[in-house]
């Protein structure tokens, strides 16, 4: 059985969706390598690693996520924020178990480019006779429902769930004797989740990667180059089958 964190990238009208798929066998030795990473991170510049990389932020020079002022003055370069975001890429590429699939869509709709994203991996897991399970960017429900007063939290809550109504429908439309995904999707908070942070990071350097090549997509978009090079380092990790360098597009008259 196979691990899927996923997260969603994109602007304007494209949206991406990138997975992350690590088996259970493999899941250790990926968190080895991501906490490796954090590690370098916290003795290079001074990032925390409970401290949440956003790859956005990150690249971008926003936000302070260091322990002082003076580490996070040398860490907003553009240089240090750019070679802060390879080396995580690097670390996830030590884990030969680990697999990559991006899927992008015309849309605004991130949840159009999860019903394909689903598809496309329940056809590879009926090929690899495996089932997966999506751990997926988002709210559970509130952050302090004990904060709340009931009323308040049990509205909260309610809201988590209807969020979630299209990513869980996606699942629960799949015929139940052959379907490959188990259960509805887990909502993870990036901010408590080390791999859905490592998802964001890959997707978002999925994104330039694919913007580079289909500016038509993102005509408002300035693609980083480095952002593609950083990509390439999965590109021994890139689901094999599903369009080019492991990005397929959610209809089929838009493919690279």
């Amino acid at each position: 059985m196979y691990f899927c964190y996923a997260d969603d990238s994109g602007a304007d009208q494209g949206r991406t969706l990138t997975g992350l798929l690590v088996p259970e066998e493999g899941w250790n030795d990926l968190l080895h390598h991501w906490l490796e990473g954090r590690r370098k991170l916290e003795e290079e510049w001074g990032v925390p690693k409970n401290a949440e990389l956003h790859a956005n932020q990150l690249v971008k020079g926003r936000g302070r996520p260091c322990a002082t002022e003076e580490q996070n003055k040398r860490f907003r370069s553009r240089s240090a924020r750019i070679a802060a975001h390879d080396l995580m890429l690097k670390q996830l590429a030590r884990c030969e178990s680990l697999r990559v699939l991006t899927v992008a869509g015309r849309t605004t709709q991130v949840a159009e480019v999860y019903q394909s994203f689903v598809n496309h991996l329940e056809a590879w897991a009926l090929d690899q006779d495996t089932r997966f399970m999506i751990m997926f960017d988002g709210l559970s429900g509130p952050l302090d429902a004990d904060a709340l007063a009931p009323e308040d939290a049990r509205a909260a809550w309610e809201q988590a769930i209807r969020n979630a109504k299209p990513y869980r429908d996606t699942h629960r439309g799949l015929p139940l004797a052959s379907r490959r995904v188990l259960e509805d999707p887990v909502m993870q908070d990036s901010k408590y989740s080390q791999f859905i942070q490592a998802a964001d990071l890959v997707g978002y350097a999925a994104f330039h990667h694919l913007a580079l090549k289909q500016p038509e997509v993102w005509p408002k978009i300035a693609p980083v180059g480095l952002m593609s090079k950083a990509y390439k380092r999965l590109s021994h990790h890139w689901l094999p089958g599903h369009g080019t360098d492991g990005i397929v597009w959610a209809d089929s008259d838009t493919r690279p």
